[in-house]
């Protein structure tokens, strides 16, 4: 999603994402978070600049192995699975995660029964691949999908066998890596539209802050949902792991 255009009145550029984040399936398919007006109005020169840079400047792995940031990208495809989009339009989050680590950036504390989590995420990718090796004689990437599942599901229950488990707390490190994971989705604008969010809207700010109410600018539904809808939506994908598992 590499979408860069020049604008003759700016010497900033303006950045495009497709309307609706292009999800298929969005509730919000008209809605384009890019679009002229809300460029110009709602974000100041800073945010243009930070949206830019989340978009177009997408880190190389430095942290993770090659055969390290494969198994990671398989393992952020399987909880938040982007086949709703074209491919080239998908949203990269495990480059992000190795940049966080090769940064040290983290969330400024950690567990007491946990390492840090540089440390944490070695231990981990190699503990899924011991579960699948356990589980089904197999590295991880080299599974179907079904059984990628229940990999998951039996670490993120703190259930899964293999021996980096016996010291790594499964449950927690899972916790861990979702966070990871739906924090670097929903920092890019692709990710804000599809939920129909405005994203940060200074200097113009909001008028209509009542229930129900909404500013002209913002997101319209195009046919509206409850909240139960669009769980039913999402677990109608059928790609998160079994049993409740994360989905997109």
């Amino acid at each position: 999603m590499r979408y860069l255009r020049k604008k003759p009145d700016r010497q900033s550029a303006a950045l495009y994402t497709p309307p609706g984040g292009g999800v298929e399936g969005s509730p919000y398919p008209d809605f384009n978070i890019t679009e002229k007006e809300k460029w110009d109005l709602d974000w100041d020169e800073k945010t243009r600049r930070l949206v830019i840079d989340r978009v177009t400047n997408i880190p190389s792995y430095r942290f993770f192995s090659q055969e390290e940031a494969r198994l990671l990208e398989a393992l952020c495809d399987c909880v938040l699975p982007q086949e709703d989009r074209m491919e080239t339009q998908r949203i990269p989050i495990a480059p992000w995660i190795d940049e966080g680590l090769y940064r040290g950036e983290g969330v400024g504390y950690r567990y007491e029964n946990m390492p840090d989590d540089r440390q944490a995420y070695r231990m981990g990718l190699q503990g899924f691949d011991q579960t699948a090796q356990h589980l089904f004689d197999a590295a991880f990437i080299d599974l179907p999908r079904a059984k990628q599942d229940e990999v998951l599901r039996r670490v993120a229950e703190g259930t899964s066998p293999g021996e980096i488990w016996e010291t790594l707390p499964a449950g927690l490190f899972f916790q861990s890596f979702m966070s990871d994971v739906i924090t670097n989705y929903y920092a890019h604008p692709a990710a804000w539209a599809e939920i129909g969010f405005n994203g940060p809207a200074s200097p113009r700010g909001h008028i209509r802050l009542r229930l129900n109410m909404r500013d002209p600018w913002e997101a319209r539904e195009h046919q509206p949902h409850s909240s139960v809808g669009i769980v039913r939506r999402s677990s109608d994908k059928q790609k998160g792991p079994a049993k409740g598992g994360p989905t997109h």
